[in-house]
């Protein structure tokens, strides 16, 4: 079963200049464009861990953000569990959950308040208990009762992963869920999402600069460059092209498939 498609899927961010006269600031649209997506064409098939590998303004962000209905596409066309209509995709993001660019929460109340305000948005037949979800996440009962403002980066994370899960999602959209985790917490995550995905069959699309956990995981691979996607590739074939290539790990493979000479993605 398809989960997401899209279709020369393309946004085009335009430049906005920022000018302060007479004590009044104002903004201005430049004519200068900056492509976030160029022409996308993509398929999830339900069931799979995707790991979604780009450098810093790849577009990864960007497509997970139109995916979770955040922003609107500039061109092309993309399905959602089979819904192309706004008022269908309104519903089929129901099935979804997300954690794209940080948690987000009202910083005034603890991270357990935050989690049970949120899921009294959630349809009762979908949603998860919240004391069940602190321990599936292993959120423990002491940061649990943090105000969001207060809490750790780690304890933020594993937070905002608790959140995305609320609704019991067949679709879950993680934007570098393990920044800020330490070995354990990213450990923990890894299992968690493999559970996840053995156990309820959960499709998942990852993004992560940690491609060495991500190759622990995923079952396939999307590279994305510079808004397009250079290859959509099994977890298996890319591990044989490795070996038939004489490289050594992920990285290098994403580096010899875009040319870049630059840094390795860490």
């Amino acid at each position: 079963m398809t989960v997401f498609e899209a279709r020369g899927l393309r946004k085009i961010y335009r430049g906005k200049r920022i000018s302060l006269r007479d004590g009044r600031v104002s903004f201005r649209r430049e004519r200068r464009v900056f492509p976030g997506l160029e022409g996308v064409d993509l398929q999830l098939e339900a069931g799979r861990i995707y790991g979604l590998v780009g450098n810093n303004g790849a577009g990864k962000t960007t497509l997970m953000r139109i995916m979770a209905g955040l922003i609107r596409p500039s061109g092309g066309t993309f399905s959602l569990f089979g819904a192309e209509s706004e008022r269908d995709l309104f519903s089929a993001r129901q099935r979804m959950g997300s954690l794209i660019a940080g948690p987000t929460g009202y910083d005034h109340l603890t991270l357990r308040q935050n989690l049970v305000s949120q899921a009294m948005l959630i349809p009762e037949e979908r949603r998860m208990d919240v004391s069940a979800l602190c321990d599936l996440v292993g959120l423990e009962e002491g940061p649990q009762q943090r105000r969001l403002w207060m809490a750790s980066t780690g304890e933020k994370q594993r937070y905002g992963l608790a959140a995305a899960l609320l609704g019991s999602p067949e679709l879950l959209l993680l934007d570098e869920p393990m920044n800020g985790l330490d070995p354990r917490g990213i450990a923990d995550t890894r299992e968690l999402l493999l559970r996840l995905n053995r156990e309820r069959g959960m499709t998942i699309l990852i993004s992560s600069h940690l491609l060495t956990e991500l190759h622990q995981a995923a079952t396939d691979y999307i590279f994305l460059h510079r808004g397009r996607v250079l290859e959509a590739i099994t977890a298996g074939e890319l591990d044989r092209r490795i070996r038939e290539r004489g490289l050594k790990s992920v990285e290098a493979y994403f580096l010899a498939l875009t040319g870049d000479s630059g840094e390795v993605p860490r």
